[in-house]
């Protein structure tokens, strides 16, 4: 019996990140569809500002980067804390980017995970800057109050999502086909923005990627109730590290208090509504069929 996902569904960084971390967190949200009133970290006043100042931060860098005056958006910008991560890109904007071609907020999505083409992997990019037969840049704003480790960054599967969808939705982008040797992606710390980790990638990471991406993708669709998708082991390090930052810890009686956000240093933040979980409308994923 196939698996029961939704039809918007595209396989992407979070959920493929949500089943390596727990796999029932996956059943949960994306088969299962269950909203759960938790938030994911805590105090929740201090992270509900966390992600609201994170996703206003890169509406105005969106809109910098569009062309608009930055002087025009610093006056705009009320907050502190928001007004110095603008002031830090502003300064610290990572060099040398290409300037042929620079799109903000793009969606790509390719066929994966099944021949038919019922599965897409899909992603959406902070920024991507490239020219024709030349460097494409993807750069990724983070809003962290600590920077990622790079040994963390490295694990995480949207350094090896993005690059590989970069690579293989080639052929439809302005700017050409281009080889995995052409791409780099480079994580920019609000909190830290003369210190960026840069991730080259290689037709050898491709390949590897491939393969990795594969593999998941096929271990999920391969699963069909919920013991398919079991709870990761309850451990005092996976309650720490996954359990205490997941909206479903109280479902699976791994804890109700949320973690705290002070001690955040390589949490990838699962989405805390349905909505933004699933990430991907099937008007954008069919826009962006090829």
């Amino acid at each position: 019996m196939p698996l029961n996902l939704p039809s918007t569904f595209a396989f992407s960084q979070s959920s493929l990140q949500a089943y390596s971390d727990c796999a029932r967190r996956f059943w949960l949200a994306y088969v299962q569809r269950l909203p759960w009133p938790a938030v994911e970290a805590g105090p929740v006043y201090e992270y509900e500002e966390q992600m609201r100042r994170g996703s206003a931060f890169h509406q105005v860098v969106q809109r910098a980067e569009t062309g608009i005056d930055p002087n025009l958006l610093a006056l705009r910008l009320q907050d502190a804390d928001l007004s110095r991560w603008f002031d830090a890109y502003r300064r610290h904007r990572p060099a040398r980017l290409p300037t042929q071609h620079v799109e903000v907020e793009r969606i790509l999505s390719v066929p994966f995970g099944s021949e038919d083409g019922t599965y897409r992997l899909a992603a959406q990019y902070d920024l991507i800057a490239a020219e024709k037969d030349g460097r494409v840049v993807i750069v990724d704003w983070k809003t962290n109050q600590r920077p990622t480790r790079r040994s963390a960054l490295e694990r995480r599967l949207q350094t090896l999502v993005y690059p590989f969808v970069l690579v293989e939705a080639g052929d439809t982008l302005p700017w050409g086909p281009v080889t995995p040797e052409q791409v780099e992606m480079i994580y920019w710390f609000a909190e830290a923005p003369d210190s960026p980790e840069i991730f080259r990638y290689s037709a050898d990471q491709h390949a590897a990627n491939r393969t990795q991406l594969q593999a998941l993708v096929r271990e999920i669709l391969h699963g069909e109730d919920e013991a398919d998708f079991p709870l990761v082991p309850d451990t005092e390090q996976n309650r720490q590290r996954h359990c205490a930052y997941c909206v479903y810890r109280s479902r699976c009686d791994r804890g109700e208090t949320a973690g705290p956000l002070l001690q955040i240093e390589d949490i990838e933040f699962f989405a805390a509504d349905l909505e933004q979980a699933l990430e991907f409308t099937l008007d954008e994923v069919e826009e962006l069929a090829f």
